[in-house]
């Protein structure tokens, strides 16, 4: 019977051990993003919208959003809430005119032209079309429109839900085998441009 009963507990200190070190793998992926927004017309759009994307647990800073900017910088972990959250959150702001709020991304990828980069990139957007739409504005230059389509957030789920960043980041910019290899960057508002990585001689 001890021998039962101390095996027991030993399983269940394991588990116990596991189970934190679960918890401990999360780390936190601070990140700053802009969010271009459409039907931003008053200081009450502002306000609504601002006041929506930070009932958003890990949301930080809402800065650069006015009438005339059609954009937001949003300040979040990644690795706590998804873009998508994000994105769903501007889209439930309360409208002051009647038109809901939108928010797509603006995507690059420099290469996409080059070889056959163009299908292997867009086999790689197909995979998210359940939580995003991509288009080319520009192909030769690989530059694309991206917006979300709606998302239901389960307040019961800890972390992030629905589309994030490296569903695309990790596959087309990792090297090979694992990713293409090509540079990819997210527009950001205000930042510097992302330098390209040198190539390899």
């Amino acid at each position: 019977m001890k021998t039962t009963l101390l095996s027991l507990s030993i399983i269940a200190a394991l588990a116990f051990t596991a189970s934190a070190a679960e918890k401990k793998a999360v780390t936190p992926h601070p990140t700053t993003q802009t969010f271009y927004i459409a039907n931003v017309e008053c200081d009450t759009c502002v306000a609504n919208i601002t006041e929506s994307i930070k009932k958003v647990k890990s949301v930080t800073k809402v800065e650069k959003l006015t009438p005339k900017s059609g954009y937001a910088n949003v300040s979040f972990d990644s690795h706590a809430d998804s873009y998508q959250q994000i994105a769903q959150a501007i889209a439930d702001a309360t409208p002051a005119h009647g038109k809901k709020y939108a928010a797509t991304m603006k995507l690059r990828v420099p290469d996409y032209a080059k070889g056959d980069n163009a299908a292997k990139v867009d086999a790689i957007f197909a995979k998210s079309a359940a939580f995003v739409k991509v288009e080319a504005t520009n192909k030769e230059k690989g530059e694309f429109l991206m917006s979300f389509l709606p998302l239901t957030v389960d307040p019961k789920k800890s972390g992030p839900q629905g589309w994030n960043g490296g569903r695309f980041g990790h596959p087309i910019h990792d090297a090979p085998p694992k990713g293409l290899g090509l540079a990819f960057s997210i527009v950001r508002e205000g930042a510097a441009p992302a330098k390209r990585p040198a190539k390899k001689k």
